[in-house]
């Protein structure tokens, strides 16, 4: 996975720091999630995968009629240097860049029932004061958990779930 970021770093970067001087950054983050779900379905990766299939062809499907010829352009680019596989992790790297230059920060909660209105407020403010950043929070539900949330923050995870608290427990009654 470390090397498909790596290779998809570039391309990410680039994409965005166009996309940042044209100001169609939003409208090119919708087209890389678009073309980056494609990308990562495997039906549609055999068909991109197969030898007969043109360049146009690829285009068309990934970006439909829709999308600016920069972008067009960019994805073509990606296709002549066999590069559409990292369709997904450009996106993902394109929308890093994207919250990085907004101050903005996505979280990922997954909680066992939904969270209220005044629990993801709190959750909320907690996490920008935490962070320092503008937290775009999305909630989950997670059937598999018993109780309590796990907190996706980037890099940070929170685990509150009570099956974290019994093996953090267990993990310090056998060492």
């Amino acid at each position: 996975m470390n090397e498909r970021v790596t290779l998809a770093r570039p391309y990410a970067k680039a994409a965005f720091e166009f996309a940042k001087s044209e100001s169609v950054v939003e409208q090119w983050s919708k087209d890389l999630s678009v073309a980056g779900g494609l990308a990562g379905n495997d039906d549609v990766m055999q068909f991109i995968n197969q030898p007969n299939v043109m360049v146009d062809q690829l285009i068309a499907l990934l970006c439909g009629d829709q999308v600016s010829e920069q972008y067009a352009n960019f994805v073509r680019m990606m296709a002549e240097n066999d590069r559409l596989s990292l369709l997904p992790e450009v996106a993902q790297l394109f929308h890093h860049y994207k919250d990085e230059d907004e101050q903005s920060q996505s979280v990922d909660v997954y909680a066992a029932v939904e969270l209220t209105e005044a629990q993801k407020q709190a959750l909320t403010e907690a996490l920008s004061k935490k962070t320092g950043k503008k937290i775009s929070l999305t909630s989950h539900i997670d059937t598999t958990l018993l109780g309590g949330a796990r907190i996706v923050c980037g890099d940070l995870v929170i685990d509150g779930t009570l099956r974290g608290k019994v093996d953090r427990l267990k993990t310090t009654l056998t060492n």
